[in-house]
């Protein structure tokens, strides 16, 4: 009964500031904060909240922020509607105070404040106090421009949101998500934001361009930076792009892990092979170890929480994957007997094999003689090359999965593997090292496998062909197998990049032609190359130029081991 009287004693508050007692608010609060009960009915009067509604619906998707922006978008209303009502409100001045006093409350018992809008809001309440806002410079630009949004039109509110959050973020919309709010704007009526509406080019070209691929991402950075002696917290900060370039090495370090060769050897890496069409681009090779940073702490935690997905992922599909590891295992092991049975015996030299001389004429097969001199057995060094842009990003536990699988297979058949992925962020082709040739039975960092970025093939695959190479012994076998999606791009488009020539871009026809190149090299080093490609039909033509006959198509990724299972049967019986 108390609490059926509480609920209509703070409606009837939303009721009567928002005069009008047919809507039914999804929210309310209890007495104690009758402040935002005044605060809820007003915004109700006076705010078109369907437009709103749909202003969060074009922020939403795909936007790890989305949160964050609604709460930021919710507290200027507040701010708007409370700058409004103290012009004839008494007591509300007072109200806000007290519930000021319950926000910060939650404040004093955080060691740090876990997002963006955290600090605002903890900055937003402090000021009611007429304290100084505590946080770094950009925080503050940010919280200013904010609250100077003066606005009661409710499609200017949200154009200056819009364009405020644009500034201080690297976010990125569909372009018909970019038409629509621009209908919406001008028409003053909401529209619809839902992601099924858009073409499957239009999102998948989103999802390659998003990040820079991340995503979102804020334009200077999102950063846990040392506050400074007056506090001695980990705050985010956002930085601009005057210190840009003096963070980049620092970002993809924070952001990937440490560097696992020496500085001197990345350098000599780059000098040979950034050079073209990729000059001046950087190479980073991880194995994902993190340095004890405030921003390194930041990412780890997020690739913890990817990698413990993919961790889950392997072990429910655990009965699963094992069939699939003894299947392949038995593929290879019965070509590998054939294989030695067929060439350690059956020579074109030695004694007449007289049940298969008929071959000699009719088949022209001129191996119809025993010999006792056996050749050196065969030796195999896999690469399986992973594409780990953000076109990876919804199927990344399965992509761990697969990668599992056939990891665990060669162990079993003592076939040496190495396993990779690469993406491109900003200027760095990053390769993260999950396991290497020497690590049998070492497979639990694939677990580790996370997509982001976009991906300049051709300088991978160049890096990859060295890198094989290292290995100078004539009688080894040397595979390649590379998953992809089939489109090159590492296109720079977002605010950050607003001066990059068309002439750089590394995009389509450029980067198809450049990539193919390497592939044809890769060939002619005697390197056994397969392509298995993930892409949509248009990409399919893309696919053939860039590795002619040597690539296969699968539409689910859980068939990646099998296709791997017909290739080496393939490669050790031809």
């Amino acid at each position: 009964m108390t609490d059926t009287f509480e609920k209509l004693r703070a409606m009837n508050v939303i009721w009567d500031y928002a005069g009008d007692y047919s809507i039914f608010p999804k929210n309310y609060y209890p007495m104690d904060e009758n402040y935002k009960n005044i605060i809820e009915g007003f915004k109700f009067k006076n705010f078109r909240l369907d437009l709103f509604s749909s202003f969060f619906s074009y922020l939403k998707n795909d936007n790890p922020f989305f949160e964050e922006f609604k709460n930021i978008s919710l507290l200027l209303l507040d701010d708007l509607a409370f700058r409004k009502l103290k012009e004839r409100n008494l007591v509300i001045e007072d109200l806000r105070k007290s519930y000021a006093n319950f926000i910060l409350n939650k404040y004093r018992y955080k060691k740090e404040t876990e997002n963006v809008f955290e600090q605002i809001e903890k900055a937003y309440y402090e000021k009611v106090f007429g304290r100084t806002i505590k946080e770094g410079k950009i925080v503050r630009d940010f919280y200013k421009e904010l609250f100077s949004i003066n606005t009661y039109k409710s499609p200017e509110i949200i154009k200056d949101l819009d364009v405020l959050f644009k500034k201080y973020f690297l976010f990125e919309r569909f372009e018909q998500y970019n038409e629509l709010f621009d209908q919406m704007i001008e028409e003053e009526k909401p529209k619809n934001f839902d992601k099924e509406d858009l073409d499957d080019s239009e999102i998948e070209k989103n999802i390659n361009d998003q990040f820079e691929i991340q995503s979102a991402e804020f334009n200077g950075y999102i950063y846990f930076e040392e506050k400074k002696k007056d506090t001695n917290k980990d705050i985010f900060i956002f930085e601009g792009d005057d210190k840009k370039n003096k963070r980049e090495d620092n970002f993809i370090e924070d952001f990937y892990g440490k560097l696992s060769i020496s500085k001197k050897r990345q350098e000599l890496l780059e000098r040979e092979l950034a050079k073209g069409i990729h000059k001046g681009k950087k190479l980073y090779f991880t194995n994902g170890e993190y340095t004890d940073s405030p921003n390194a702490r930041f990412n780890q935690k997020i690739r913890k929480k990817q990698s413990d997905k993919n961790k889950k992922y392997i072990e429910i599909n655990l009965s699963i994957n094992n069939r699939a590891i003894n299947e392949l295992k038995r593929t290879i092991e019965n070509s590998l007997s054939n294989y030695e049975e067929d060439e350690l015996y059956r020579k074109n030299y030695g004694l007449l094999d007289s049940i298969n001389v008929w071959k000699a004429e009719i088949l022209n097969d001129s191996k119809i003689f025993f010999s006792n001199n056996k050749d050196p057995k065969p030796k195999f060094q896999i690469d399986l090359l992973i594409d780990g842009s953000a076109s990876q990003i919804k199927r990344q536990e399965v992509v761990a999965d697969q990668a599992y699988i056939i990891a665990s297979a060669m162990d079993k058949v003592n076939i040496p593997i190495r396993i990779m992925s690469f993406s491109t962020l900003r200027d760095y082709t990053v390769f993260n090292l999950y396991r290497d040739y020497k690590d049998k039975g070492k497979n639990d960092k694939i677990f580790n496998f996370f997509a982001s970025g976009s991906n300049r093939d051709g300088l991978a695959f160049k890096t990859i062909h060295k890198l094989i190479n290292e290995n100078m012994d004539e009688n080894v076998r040397k595979i390649l197998i590379i998953l992809s999606d089939g489109r090159p791009n590492d296109e720079k488009h977002n605010i950050n990049n607003v001066n990059a020539k068309i002439k750089d871009q590394y995009i389509e026809k450029k980067a198809v032609d450049d990539t193919a190149k390497e592939i044809r090299k890769l060939k002619s080093d005697r390197i056994s190359v397969l392509g298995v490609f993930t892409g949509e039909d248009e990409d399919i033509e893309n696919a053939k130029l860039i590795y002619g006959t040597d690539f296969c198509r699968i539409t689910k990724l859980e068939n990646f081991s099998k296709v791997v299972s017909i290739y080496m049967k393939n490669i050790m019986t031809n």
